[in-house]
């Protein structure tokens, strides 16, 4: 018969990455990383406005801006998606708006 035992150690790990996985975040937290995260140029000209449903939509200042976001939409994704979970944010809507 074997003893199924887990270690503690893999017990209070497991703990910790469930509790930070559901740790909430607000549009403050991504707006606070949203420089490291879309780099200087494109932080200048964007603005993250709401967060619904796994959902980011973010404001941009110009046609030109949102096709230059646009074209950087899966690299700017995959970054989000490293510093908040994956299963945080799903998709990124940019459109012409004011911040």
């Amino acid at each position: 018969m074997k003893n199924n035992i887990t270690p503690i150690a893999d017990i209070v790990k497991s703990v910790f990455v469930r509790l930070e996985n559901e740790k909430n975040f607000s549009k403050e937290d991504i707006e606070a990383r949203w420089k490291e995260i879309v780099e200087a140029s494109g932080f200048q000209h964007s603005r993250p406005i709401t967060l619904r449903n796994g959902v980011l939509a973010v404001n941009v200042d110009s046609s030109v801006w949102l096709q230059e976001m646009n074209m950087k939409k899966r690299k700017i994704l995959k970054r989000l998606k490293s510093t908040f979970g994956k299963d945080r944010i799903s998709e990124i809507h940019f459109k012409i708006g004011e911040f």
